[in-house]
């Protein structure tokens, strides 16, 4: 135990196990070329082209899991995996936390979670403090698996990061599609303001909770995620409209 504590505070690589391989989950591990890690999705998770390290990819469905996973101890959990549809609970969080053997716990867990579970807030500005109230069951599901890996967590002396999710955007992530399709929009006066947060950012604020972890520091609690220039969400399409020369949105 001794050895496993000084060399986890010297800032030792960990592996890292990924639950939800998609594009965040692929950008992750694009930042990581020589890292070993072990990707879980739906289909056999493909492999990066420049990763160099040891891959893993592994098919589950967690809808149905019934066995116990093999992953390696002390790892870094990143969980994307999405609710499923319905229900007001997370029952995939619930069958990947009963799937875990005991001695096979992570060092830190980072939750994917959104800022759904807020709610209505009625126009009002919102911040970590601001108790979560989510309006249908897409929050109530995110609130329920952040309750499950919160409680799990404690229990297991697992430091827990929550990030709370905003819009996500890319170059290949833009409203093109409607846009094209003369889909209407709200008109300004009346849009709802929207945060947002670009892909290869959350990307990167992943890589800088994985160093945390690694030095020992890591940074639990619950984060909202943004790029802290909240526009509203007409404006979005009416500005990519314009960058790629196509007739604004009605």
């Amino acid at each position: 135990m001794s050895n496993e504590k000084d060399q986890h505070s010297s800032g030792a690589t960990l592996p890292l196990v990924i639950i939800g391989y998609g594009d965040i989950a692929r950008r992750v591990a694009e930042r990581h070329p020589q890292r070993a890690i072990t990707a879980f999705s739906r289909q056999v998770p493909f492999c990066p082209v420049t990763h160099r390290g040891h891959w893993a990819s592994v098919a589950i469905d967690l809808d149905q899991v019934a066995s116990t996973v093999d992953i390696p101890a002390r790892a870094i959990w990143l969980y994307f995996a999405p609710p499923a549809r319905s229900g007001e609970s997370d029952s995939r969080v619930a069958n990947w936390l009963a799937a875990v053997p005991d001695h096979q716990r992570p060092s830190a867990v980072i939750y994917a979670s959104t800022t759904a579970v807020y709610g209505d807030q009625g126009g009002a500005w919102v911040d970590e403090h601001t108790p979560p109230n989510p309006a249908h069951d897409r929050g109530r599901r995110r609130l329920d698996a952040e309750t499950r890996f919160g409680q799990w967590c404690a229990a297991h002396n697992v430091p827990l990061t929550v990030l709370r999710l905003t819009g996500l955007y890319a170059c290949d992530r833009l409203p093109l599609e409607r846009i094209r399709a003369g889909a209407p929009v709200v008109c300004p006066e009346e849009s709802p303001w929207s945060n947002r947060i670009h892909a290869d950012d959350l990307a990167d604020i992943y890589t800088r909770l994985i160093v945390r972890v690694e030095q020992a520091a890591p940074v639990a609690g619950v984060f909202n995620v943004s790029d802290n220039n909240p526009r509203p969400m007409t404006e979005l399409y009416v500005n990519t409209a314009a960058h790629f020369d196509l007739p604004a949105p009605p």
